[in-house]
């Protein structure tokens, strides 16, 4: 759910959990298969070959989609489903807030893999006027339509709270 209204000046930007729980759903069921995988190595039920080939493709798969099931269930436990929330003052992304005032622009990165081969989810990066950059990690819990209104919204309600009048009061 995306919501921003510039009559309130506060707003949030919300990602379903069930999206994050058949994500963590589908991950543990790969890991379970891959245990299985190993199991069936352990019972000696396999030709020679297959020891060779089973072990790799079950030691691949729990490392390649381990983390994600990590991810996916820490998402689908927390509290809230808020990525992201603002109000007048400052944005708020996890226990982090971040002044108007102090954000030079914000924009979508897509990273590249990681050096061990896994794959980072799209983010927001938040540029600071310090030269800093800040990142909200998206975790792979907003499709490309999503991902762009989201960044609509945070973009527009950035230029609302660093307008000539965003520090003065409303008649």
């Amino acid at each position: 759910m995306l919501s921003g209204t510039s009559e309130h000046q506060q707003g949030e930007i919300r990602y379903r959990r069930i999206t994050a729980i058949w994500k963590a759903a589908l991950c543990l069921l790969f890991l379970v298969l891959c245990i299985l995988l190993l199991g069936v190595i352990f019972s000696g039920k396999t030709e020679s070959v297959e020891k060779i080939y089973y072990p790799m493709a079950a030691i691949l798969g729990m490392w390649m989609v381990g983390p994600f099931f990590f991810m996916f269930l820490n998402r689908s436990i927390q509290r809230e489903a808020v990525l992201v929330s603002w109000d007048k003052h400052s944005l708020r992304a996890g226990q982090r807030d971040i002044p108007w005032n102090q954000i030079r622009k914000i924009e979508l990165a897509a990273p590249a893999r990681s050096k061990w081969q896994l794959s980072a989810s799209p983010m927001y990066a938040l540029y600071l006027k310090d030269g800093t950059r800040i990142h909200i990690h998206t975790d792979h819990l907003f499709g490309k339509k999503k991902l762009q209104a989201s960044l609509s919204i945070l973009q527009n309600s950035l230029q609302e709270h660093q307008g000539p009048d965003a520090g003065s009061p409303s008649p």
